[in-house]
């Protein structure tokens, strides 16, 4: 499945900001975090606090680019924990529009699937597993989040 320009290349940087809602109605006060030049912050604007800082193909944890709080780096369409090479060390695998726990692309595995919204333009929905039922929908994106945006934006609403 190929989700065109919506999951950019891991180093490009993100030009629009990405919205997120845990719910269908898609209201602006009940935004769960909001995306903004690599900022993933908590609920509707700016005051939010800032969760994780994305930087190319690394997350960090709060308002910070220190090695210190590196939490994650994006490689090979992996997602390691700080910065390790080992395999180990591999939380999540981002294959063809799919979240997989661990190295791994096995369907059991399966924990997301992300797909265009057929209801809503340029709005993604991330669903349990490889649901297409609209019940199964955990999260929506209003934007054009990158890969590595879209992993901090699951951690910082704590689906992953």
């Amino acid at each position: 499945m190929v989700m065109g320009a919506t999951l950019m290349a891991n180093n490009a940087l993100a030009q629009t900001t990405t919205y997120v809602y845990t719910d269908a109605s898609m209201m602006w006060g009940q935004m769960a975090c909001n995306v903004d030049r690599g900022l993933v912050r908590e609920g509707p604007d700016w005051r939010g606090e800032v969760l994780f800082t994305v930087q190319g193909n690394r997350v960090f944890q709060g308002f910070s680019s220190s090695s210190l709080d590196l939490a994650y780096t994006y490689r090979d369409r992996k997602l390691y924990i700080g910065d390790s090479q080992f395999t180990d060390a591999i939380s999540y695998t981002f294959e063809q529009g799919k979240i997989y726990v661990g190295d791994s692309t096995y369907p059991l595995d399966l924990a997301y699937t992300i797909r265009p919204n057929p209801n809503y333009r340029g709005v993604l929905s991330v669903y349990y597993e490889d649901s297409i039922s609209p019940l199964d929908i955990v999260a929506f994106l209003q934007g054009d989040p990158t890969e590595v945006e879209i992993f901090a934006i699951l951690l910082a609403i704590a689906l992953l």
